[in-house]
């Protein structure tokens, strides 16, 4: 059932591999817009392929995640499939990402044949569109194998497995921090116990990252005080925080209410006490998408890759 909805939300799939256009792609295609990680990093929205080796396989179950879960369909957990080796779950990725791109041929008169042929070659590779991705067993091959081909990649965690996150060598490695304590854990992403801890672990190994970032979704009325975050912040002496509003989307909808998104303005304000109290200053922010970065001053990192 839950493969069938993610076919109806247009995601491409191969057994436990999911791809997906990112939304912006399509403002790029389309209307010429960039998306907030090509203001603050220097992706290329259209050269992006938005995917997941790990599809619907997660420890977390995030009131605010877009995905549906199986919690949204009564399953307590889906048993984990028969992974498939690294370099066919990179071929594949590929080859879905392309399968979908070529929806546009059709209206290159909109598109441009320059914007279709580079959004044809991508260059940067997310594993963040749904599920762990940290749960595929070759995880740390596969990121090896897109950076032989040239790849730039970001790798999105929920931190819970440290031992893989510690090998792993992605471009960019976000982890993230939506609870300041097991209390607010349980209640935000509906994990367990162990799983908080595994988490603490992680934020202390951070700092030998290459470059590594925290991103913290707000949901207003249940992390928004933004100082209990601060001392996790500073322990993990990250290169980049991002923080972003949750967006009322997807099958979030079912969970949370359109209000417990929060202003650009009132992201701003919580950025700017983390600011005031720590480590990072303000570097840059994107309106739309309801997020602002902060930078570590203690770390000579540049932003862009």
């Amino acid at each position: 059932m839950i493969f069938e909805i993610l076919r109806k939300q247009r995601y491409q799939i191969y057994k436990h591999v999911g791809v997906k256009l990112c939304g912006w792609l399509k403002k790029k295609m389309l209307y010429n817009k960039d998306c907030y990680k090509s203001k603050f990093y220097g992706i290329e929205t259209h050269r992006c392929v938005q995917c997941t080796p790990s599809v619907i396989w997660c420890q977390q179950s995030c009131i605010f995640c877009w995905r549906v879960l199986p919690r949204d369909l009564d399953i307590d957990e889906f048993p984990s499939p028969e992974w498939e080796k690294s370099e066919v779950v990179a071929e594949k990725i590929l080859e879905l990402h392309k399968k979908a791109i070529m929806g546009y041929k059709g209206i290159l008169d909109r598109v441009g044949e320059k914007k279709f042929e580079e959004a044809l070659n991508p260059k940067h590779i997310a594993l963040s569109l749904s599920g762990e991705p940290t749960l595929y067993p070759y995880i740390d091959e596969l990121i090896d194998i897109f950076k032989d081909k040239g790849f730039t990649t970001f790798l999105v965690s929920n931190g819970i497995l440290t031992e893989v996150i510690k090998k792993i060598k992605p471009t960019q490695l976000y982890i993230s921090l939506d609870a300041y304590d097991l209390e607010s854990y349980k209640k935000i992403c509906r994990g367990k116990e162990e799983f908080w801890e595994h988490i603490l672990e992680t934020l202390n190994i951070l700092d030998k990252k290459e470059r590594s970032c925290i991103r913290t979704t707000l949901v207003r009325n249940y992390n928004t005080n933004i100082e209990k975050f601060i001392p996790l912040y500073e322990l993990a002496n990250v290169d980049f925080i991002e923080l972003k509003s949750y967006m009322h989307v997807g099958y979030s909808q079912r969970r949370l209410k359109k209000e417990h998104m929060l202003s650009y303005d009132e992201i701003l304000k919580l950025a700017k006490k983390v600011e005031e109290n720590s480590r990072y200053k303000i570097a840059d922010g994107c309106e739309e998408s309801r997020v602002v970065l902060l930078v570590n001053k203690d770390k000579d990192v540049s932003v862009k890759i």
